[in-house]
């Protein structure tokens, strides 16, 4: 399987938890998944200027955010769509169908299109003509480099007031469960300029090994780096795939990297090291990860486990890193809770008797898996400069959302007869995905109580599909292999996502500085083939120092000096 059936089964899960996350709630209050309350709003967005009407205002005062206005308002949008991929009926069309005029009945917001793409860089180079010209739509999504450019133009709408009046209690907590770290980022002098997306969390790598190589050779699976050694290599002396080709764990060139599947992330953060990041020091002070000098150790133990052969020889140049799992040549390997989808369905396939097991490990030496948070968001509503109605974006958003979840009951209707994935998301309003980061986990616990209960009555649509997929697998183990990959991601993987040993470190800036617009992808090129040659032995472990030297001077100085300014303001 190419890497293309890699990004197919992530963005089918990206789908699916876009689709269930909070499905279970039946209210308005903001909730996580499992039903419990949201206690994270002592950590959101004061200072973002996005959460202080709603503790000084009476509820009484408040507008109703689902309320429906007293006259009719237009809202023009942008909207990229593959409308190819979406069967219609009784006429309808991406402007006009059941969801956008589910939205018309709810407020009274007519919603058009002042222009409609198919792809997303038609999107951008649309985008790119209207702001240039200044004719912009009253609302339409951007990423962060032109929402900063909208904001020094003075070309969008503050929505602080629309937002502290109108948010609904839902979307709120999506907000809430990412403390600071989404609204900030959309938050200008005080002012809050856009509603952002939210990056579901909880994709880290972990471990996963072939608990059938274990037992065989009576091996508990490692819990430590040393640990980790022992077992690769155990499996690799005794030939365990019985075939002679036996290999070491498997890598990516790239090395580490959030939905990096095969990277050595988990090793690596054994010694504190983490590549890519912007973290503090032990000084307090804004570093780049890859340049300290846990990163150089982390470097000379993977040396040393490709010296030895612990890892295969041959991950630098292979094109595609899960031909090796496919072909149940690995016992070990790293990869996110859903590479059960994919590329460990390929491998059980291929061998009946793969029994693939996931496990928060390596650990450090205080009994810890560290790991770093991807970035929280990256995609924005914006309504123009001079729109009269900025209020009626975000109430669509509520009805939207509200749709989505099916927390407004007559929602229902409007997916009656689909299959989860199949629910025509895109046909909303805003394709602007907001939900809880632990999603993850949280639609795994409510699952997981329903197959506790063996009743699965309170669980939604897609919920119900995992109930199933549960039981399925446990009557006939591996025989139905979509059923397999969904029991072993939703009650396995996700499971370990709530793990009390797991440590955050909060990457700190994830913009584009100006330096780096020019010199970022020359140092990005030497820290990678610089850790390359490292591991593979064609440079000496001390080479890291001149590394170091080489990227500050190159422009890694300046640049850490720009994020530093960033993050400051």
């Amino acid at each position: 399987m190419k890497g293309k059936s890699r990004w197919a089964a992530l963005s089918l899960v990206s789908l699916m938890l876009l689709v269930s996350a909070c499905g279970g709630n039946s209210g308005n209050n903001a909730s996580n998944s499992d039903g419990s309350k949201n206690t994270n709003t002592a950590n959101s967005s004061t200072n973002a200027g996005a959460d202080t009407a709603t503790n000084t205002a009476s509820d009484a005062a408040q507008p109703d955010p689902f309320g429906k206005f007293d006259q009719p308002i237009s809202l023009s949008i942008a909207k990229a769509i593959n409308s190819k991929n979406v069967t219609f009926q009784n006429g309808d069309t991406v402007e006009d169908n059941e969801f956008t005029r589910w939205v018309d009945k709810k407020l009274n917001v007519k919603v058009t299109h002042a222009w409609q793409v198919e792809t997303p860089e038609a999107y951008e180079q649309k985008l790119g003509v209207s702001m240039a010209s200044r004719d912009l739509p009253d609302a339409f999504l951007v990423n962060e480099q032109q929402l900063k450019q909208l904001v020094a133009a003075d070309l969008i709408e503050d929505l602080t007031d629309a937002y502290n009046s109108n948010i609904s209690p839902l979307i709120k907590g999506y907000y809430d469960s990412y403390g600071e770290r989404v609204l900030k980022r959309a938050t200008f002098d005080g002012k809050l300029m856009a509603l952002p997306n939210t990056n579901i969390g909880q994709q880290y790598n972990i471990m996963w090994v072939r608990q059938d190589w274990l037992d065989k050779y009576n091996l508990q699976a490692p819990k430590t780096v040393d640990e980790l050694m022992s077992v690769a290599k155990t499996f690799i002396d005794n030939d365990a795939a019985g075939n002679g080709k036996t290999l070491g764990i498997s890598g990516v060139p790239s090395l580490a990297g959030w939905n990096n599947f095969s990277g050595f992330d988990p090793i690596m953060s054994t010694f504190h090291a983490f590549k890519g990041q912007w973290l503090k020091d032990a000084a307090g002070n804004v570093v780049y990860s890859s340049t300290l000098p846990e990163m150089k150790t982390a470097l000379g133990k993977l040396s040393e486990m490709y010296k030895q052969g612990l890892i295969d020889k041959e991950f630098a140049i292979r094109k595609d890193p899960a031909e090796v799992v496919a072909n149940n040549q690995v016992g070990i390997v790293f990869g996110p809770w859903w590479i059960s989808y994919w590329p460990l369905n390929d491998s059980v396939k291929n061998d009946p008797k793969a029994e693939w097991k996931p496990f928060i490990a390596p650990l450090d030496s205080e009994g810890k898996f560290n790991t770093v948070d991807q970035d929280p968001t990256g995609q924005y509503l914006v309504v123009r400069k001079g729109y009269e109605h900025p209020e009626a974006v975000v109430r669509v958003l509520n009805v939207e959302y509200n749709g989505i979840r099916k927390i407004d009951p007559e929602a229902a209707e409007l997916y009656k007869d689909q299959p989860a994935v199949q629910q025509k998301w895109e046909l909303w309003p805003f394709s602007l995905q907001v939900g809880p980061e632990t999603t993850v986990y949280d639609t795994h616990a409510q699952a997981q109580a329903a197959v506790d209960a063996k009743d699965d009555s309170t669980l939604d649509t897609e919920l119900k599909g995992w109930y199933k997929d549960y039981f399925t697998n446990q009557a006939n183990p591996k025989k139905d292999l979509a059923a397999w990959a969904n029991a072993t991601a939703r009650f396995e993987g996700a499971k370990l996502m709530n793990a009390d040993n797991v440590v955050f470190s909060n990457n700190l800036y994830f913009g584009k500085t100006k330096s780096m617009q020019t010199k970022w992808s020359i140092l990005e090129k030497l820290e990678n083939e610089t850790f390359l040659k490292i591991i593979m032995g064609e440079q000496p472990l001390d080479s890291f120092d001149k590394f170091v030297e080489q990227w500050n001077t190159l422009g890694g100085k300046r640049i850490s000096e720009e994020v530093k300014e960033e993050i400051s303001k």
